[in-house]
């Protein structure tokens, strides 16, 4: 009995065996637990300053055939950033899942799929980092930004906001197609966000040159990857800040843990909108 009370008391902050769970020691977990590292609120980065109030009817068929219809419909609610903080505390990098006092649960593609409408079958997305910017810009946008506007694959988002506001009323078809390019663009930096705010990916630009085959790309899977390597990162380093898509863990906390869950503000979304729509404040389509 006294030897079932000292267990009892005695609490494992780690894994008991640490041969499987080699990256214990570097946990942020483990220096919250030994002192040396304070609960620590991050800086969530997210991408995405709205470019349009609202989605011009002409380019929602690209939006259906290039499979961002559902993502563009999630429209906005604020990231709760002490949420997302203590679920890294939670993240163990070996199993790519949370530890939580009922068990271990994860993100699975299913989760992505039904949470933001992303295409999750289909070829890796992959590319090119490297190439004529300048030239991609000017093919594919029908624009070619200044020089100044372009730091290595980067596009400066007050450039694709300038250029692309309300689609003229006399538009044909191939600028109405340049605009919805420009306006899927920053959409996929919602998935994989980086440092900064004020700049937009290009690596992305030349998949965007036949939408219908945009959609045969396993986004979901892609963007589920990038929040798994983000998480991993941030939880054994002490960096401050963190990026990827957190939007989906956020909605996922609040579907699997109900107790944390806001009320839904507006039950009735758009049919064609992913089931995270059920949380915005109105439906706006792109993260501020």
């Amino acid at each position: 009995m006294a030897n079932q009370q000292t267990r009892r008391d005695y609490i494992v902050p780690g894994p008991i065996d640490p041969e499987l769970l080699r990256l214990q020691s570097q946990h942020r977990s483990e220096g919250i637990w030994t002192g040396t590292m304070e609960h620590e609120v991050l800086t969530c980065r997210r991408q995405g300053n709205i470019l349009h109030a609202d989605i011009d009817d002409r380019i929602i068929p690209h939006l259906h055939d290039s499979g961002f219809i559902g993502i563009a419909r999630l429209g906005f609610f604020p990231l709760d950033w002490h949420l997302i903080s203590a679920f890294v505390e939670r993240w163990q990098p070996k199993t790519h899942t949370f530890m939580m006092p009922i068990g271990e649960c994860t993100i699975s593609l299913q989760d992505v799929d039904i949470i933001t409408g992303l295409p999750i079958h289909g070829s890796a997305v992959t590319g090119m980092s490297r190439a004529e910017w300048p030239e991609v810009c000017e093919l594919l946008l029908g624009a070619r930004p200044p020089p100044e506007m372009i730091r290595g694959h980067t596009l400066k988002l007050s450039w694709l906001t300038d250029e692309f506001g309300a689609i003229p009323h006399e538009a044909d078809d191939l600028k109405v197609l340049w605009h919805a390019r420009a306006f899927i663009l920053p959409l996929i930096d919602l998935i994989f966000p980086n440092k900064t705010n004020s700049r937009v990916n290009l690596m992305f630009l030349p998949l965007l040159e036949d939408l219908r085959e945009v959609a045969t790309y396993s986004w979901g899977g892609a963007c589920l990857a990038f929040f798994y390597c983000e998480f991993c990162h941030v939880v054994v380093t002490e960096a401050k800040e963190i990026s990827g898509p957190q939007f989906i863990l956020q909605i996922w906390a609040w579907e699997r843990f109900k107790i944390i869950s806001p009320s839904i503000r507006d039950p009735s979304a758009p049919h064609d909108a992913p089931l995270g729509a059920r949380y915005v404040t109105k439906f706006i389509f792109f993260f501020h």
